[in-house]
């Protein structure tokens, strides 16, 4: 008998430490889980504070960018036009539309020089794009987005 309460009781204190110790992972189990939660909350906002920095830097990338549309600028011929024009002007409009969250259409037939023969005009337009661009480049610290236009024209943003 004696040997069967020993038994009765070992089996009653193995029991309580079972349950124990499912109690106990139950708890953690609910621990991690609200851990893991607050962590990937955490996670969400660090990416929205990135997010939110790189769009502060890129603001203030092209507020500087704005002021300095005067460096490097070159003139240039508008399209039909025989008088020249100054490229800061044309590139602050730009960076403008770029601070909105925009890109800016302009046409193909700008160009670097204008040579006349007889009554017909020619122009380097290719030469004007590369100037132009590369004075964006230089401006925002990262190469413009150009795309060519179905209508022949150029779209340009900042990428």
């Amino acid at each position: 008998q004696n040997l069967d309460s020993l038994k009765a009781s070992f089996d009653s204190n193995l029991n309580r430490v079972v349950q124990s110790v499912k109690s106990s992972n139950e708890n953690f189990d609910a621990k991690m889980n609200t851990l893991n939660q607050h962590v990937a909350g955490v996670k969400d906002e660090i990416i929205a504070l990135k997010s939110l920095l790189e769009e502060e830097t890129k603001q203030k990338t092209l507020e500087r960018a704005l002021s300095m549309t005067d460096l490097e600028s070159f003139e240039y011929y508008p399209a039909r036009s025989y008088q020249t024009s100054n490229s800061g002007e044309l590139v602050q409009k730009a960076i403008k539309w770029f601070m909105l969250g925009s890109g800016m259409i302009f046409p193909s037939d700008y160009g670097m020089k204008q040579n006349v023969y007889g009554n017909e005009a020619t122009t380097s337009n290719e030469d004007f794009r590369a100037k132009f661009i590369e004075q964006i480049k230089r401006l925002i610290k990262r190469e413009p987005r150009v795309e060519k236009q179905s209508n022949g024209k150029y779209a340009i943003f900042y990428s």
